[in-house]
């Protein structure tokens, strides 16, 4: 059931007792690996926030305004999840768009309803 992406070798486990993800053991466990990234490898921490699309003017406000590295870690992680909910949510709208869509031309019709 667990589709949801992998981060830094990290994927959000479900919650032992309901069918719903855990995001706050996940999000503990990403503090830890930006926090050691921080210290041992700045390249695939940037790479990795590059590659996931996190914006990179927050990024740099943090760097810029937060001194101690525990709360970069934090505040890194959290713009983390924050960027992989955007994601989630805009795959399910558009998705849900297309199945739709898909649904109107199923119908027999041969134009779609104009939105």
């Amino acid at each position: 059931m667990n589709n949801f992406p992998e981060i830094f070798g990290l994927t959000i486990p479900e919650h032992p007792e309901q069918n719903t993800p855990d995001v706050s053991v996940f999000k503990t466990n990403l503090i830890k690996q930006i926090a050691y990234l921080l210290e041992k490898d700045h390249t695939t921490l940037w790479n990795t926030l590059y590659r996931i699309d996190v914006p990179e003017d927050k990024v740099k406000e943090i760097f810029n305004d937060v001194p101690d590295s525990s709360e970069v870690a934090e505040k890194l992680a959290s713009l983390i999840i924050e960027r992989y909910i955007q994601k989630l949510f805009f795959r399910r709208k558009y998705s849900q768009r297309s199945d739709e869509s898909f649904e109107r031309f199923s119908d027999g019709s041969n134009i779609p309803a104009s939105e």
